[in-house]
């Protein structure tokens, strides 16, 4: 996805632009956990099934929480956004599971000067984005900076007063300097994000405590958590954050031998400024904080070695060290509170407790993880051009261990303009703190999830205009982290498999100078079976995966007209979608939605653009389905989306 589609499709953030891409499901909290990715239909275990990537550095929740990019991560500051279908831990081990996105930054070369951005838009949103880049003598400099708000959209069925969506300043930072000596580029890079915003559709509201009724679909209102304003603040707060700093050094002794070293410190977590209001008996009302912080300090060397025109060797060591928040009992994995139990009314009738609740101390476990990798590629000549690639990678943790994790590809070019590729992958998920701890508490093992894939690719790319991919791809996995039931507010997980298996198709055309069009499809079905239960251990049981949808869709058209502006119309349609036998909503229909930008060429002496991008032009009404169980008891059994809204953005080169 490169910088010229962000701007021209008027993409502002990582869902915008994975939204029109096949083979991703997606899942809109409108809060914590803005988005939830799914690639390839591996539905479960949200966003820990992906490996997310700024500029080849891990930028996942150390922890293992499930918030991903978000409103932060401007994309006015990224070259190009790389996304892997399948599995990649040959190379980049623990989370590059179902697939890799890898975000890649401008560097000074690509800005050189100050680029300024300033939006307006519907709910109140509103933001300010800046960007600068200068080279010189061996020097470069980059820096990048955002702040995005919103009031966010009002889902006025569960209160009518709702006031959960909303952002509040969430910031990025970002900054590089680089400096270019003789055959060594080395980098001290740094970036920090920060997202305070409300906890959207994750949970149910209190109907009950509001004395409102209830919103059905088994939901009686009794538990849930507050999403209107409270005692003159929000209905509750999750802050959260990730920061990295970074020193790298490149060696290109030739075009044969290059080499990479690297360092890191990365810190994420929740702010200890977060809380949420809860209640589980519809009748008194817990304001409960929470926070929680974990750091990474890690090493890297790895290097490639091209040996003649035909052998090219590529290997790397890594050792990284996790220093991860628990309570004081080992029994959750974020600060335990010294909670307040004094009931106080507020407004002469709500029973409210928590209202001066402290954090005890941090506490803290220590993971120690060591991977290494080899990948070997063998060019022939056989059947046109034949290229053979094998390649492993072992990790070792002081808490879990893994199997090889082995990579084998075939890629044909029996001509120029074709391309075929035969993939055999594995790749494992580390369970996170939360998944250990909870399956200690309920007696289970715990192993790492294992996928092995096979997938076969037709890529015809008859000249610079038209491109043509067809991708069909079968996923078996085992030791999956099943979440299928919610019990006592905690979250049950049990072990299975699951298997998933589907095609892709997609199109990139250029019809002239003016016209310009894409359009995919994507056709996936599979199934997951829970291996025994705690009541029933030798009983298995079979069922859908949920939540995904077996046809999706996007097109989109892009017209140019000659030195004035872009119109580039986009359609998304994402089919029926079926939910688990818990869920009593039943299957969520399917919907198609249009969205439209203007945008401006570069003008006055190429200083100023503008464009408009309206998203869901017709105003459809549309739902994604709950997440995990859905019963309608403390996870709701579908998700209320926004209807049309609009932002306007002018930016101006210096």
């Amino acid at each position: 996805i490169t910088a010229h589609q962000i701007e021209e499709r008027g993409y502002e953030q990582l869902e915008d632009a994975l939204r029109d891409v096949p083979g991703i499901d997606m899942v809109h909290l409108n809060g914590y956990a803005p988005t939830i990715f799914y690639f390839r239909g591996l539905y479960g275990v949200e966003n820990l099934r992906a490996l997310l990537m700024i500029d080849g550095i891990a930028e996942n929740n150390i922890s293992g929480t499930n918030d991903m990019a978000g409103p932060a991560y401007s994309l006015h500051n990224i070259e190009r956004i790389e996304v892997i279908w399948g599995p990649a831990s040959a190379i980049y081990g623990n989370n590059a599971f179902g697939g890799v996105i890898n975000m890649i930054t401008k560097k000074a070369g690509d800005v050189n000067g100050l680029h300024v951005e300033k939006g307006l838009g519907t709910l109140n949103t509103s933001f300010e984005k800046a960007l600068f880049g200068i080279k010189k003598s061996g020097f470069e400099v980059s820096l990048s900076a955002s702040r995005y708000s919103t009031d966010g959209p009002r889902f006025t069925n569960r209160d009518p007063n709702y006031d959960g969506a909303y952002v509040n300043n969430a910031w990025s930072f970002y900054t590089n300097i680089a400096y270019t000596y003789k055959k060594f580029k080395t980098t001290l890079g740094g970036r920090a994000f920060d997202t305070p915003l409300g906890w959207g559709n994750l949970l149910n509201s209190p109907t009950k405590f509001l004395g409102l009724p209830p919103q059905g679909n088994g939901n009686d209102g009794t538990i849930g958590v507050l999403s209107s304003n409270f005692r003159g603040e929000k209905p509750g707060l999750e802050e959260t954050f990730g920061r990295t700093l970074f020193l790298q050094s490149e060696y290109t002794a030739n075009e044969r031998l290059s080499l990479l070293a690297r360092v890191e410190y990365r810190e994420s977590g929740i702010s200890d400024k977060s809380y949420i209001y809860l209640t589980v008996d519809g009748k008194k009302l817990f304001r409960v904080p929470t926070a929680q912080m974990s750091n990474r300090i890690e090493g890297e060397i790895s290097g490639n070695y091209k040996i003649g025109e035909k052998h090219t060797f590529s290997a790397g060591i890594q050792f990284y060290q996790d220093n991860l928040e628990r309570d004081s009992m080992g029994r959750n994995s974020s600060r335990g509170i010294n909670f307040d139990t004094t009931t106080y009314i507020i407004d002469g009738r709500f029973n409210v407790s928590g209202l001066y609740t402290t954090f005890k101390p941090r506490y803290f476990s220590i993971w120690n993880t060591f991977g290494s990798y080899a990948q070997y590629t063998l060019n022939t000549n056989l059947l046109g051009k034949t290229n053979f690639t094998i390649g492993a990678r072992y990790d070792n943790s002081n808490v879990y261990s893994t199997s090889p994790s082995p990579r084998i590809a075939v890629i044909n070019r029996p001509i120029d303009e074709l391309t075929i590729k035969l993939l055999y992958g594995s790749a494992f998920r580390a369970p996170v703190l939360s998944e250990e701890l909870t399956a200690n508490r309920l007696g289970q093992p715990i192993n790492p999830e294992k996928i092995y894939t096979y997938e076969v690719n037709l890529i015809y790319n008859p000249s610079k205009k038209y491109l043509l991919q067809l991708n069909g791809f079968y996923n078996h996995l085992s030791d999956v982290i099943l979440q299928t039931k919610v019990v006592n507010l905690v979250q049950n997980t049990a072990i299975g498999k699951m298997d998933v298996g589907g095609i892709e198709a997609k199109a990139d055309m250029i019809f002239s100078k003016a016209i310009s069009a894409f359009v995919n499809f994507t056709y996936q079905d599979g199934h997951q079976t829970q291996i025994g239960t705690l009541t029933s251990p030798g009983v298995d049981s079979s069922f859908i995966i949920p939540n995904i949808a077996k046809f999706k869709g996007n097109a989109g058209l892009a017209f140019h007209i000659a030195g004035l502006f872009t119109v580039s119309v986009i359609g998304n349609w994402v089919g029926t979608r079926q939910v688990l036998g818990t869920n009593p909503y039943g299957d969520v229909r399917g919907y198609f939605l249009t969205n439209l930008v203007l945008s401006t060429h570069k003008l006055f002496n190429n200083k100023v653009t503008a464009s408009l991008n309206i998203r869901n032009l017709f105003n459809v009404t549309w739902l994604d389905p709950g997440l995990r169980a859905g019963d309608g008891m403390l996870l709701p059994t579908v998700l209320e989306q926004q209807g049309i809204t609009g932002v306007f953005k002018i930016g101006v080169n210096f």
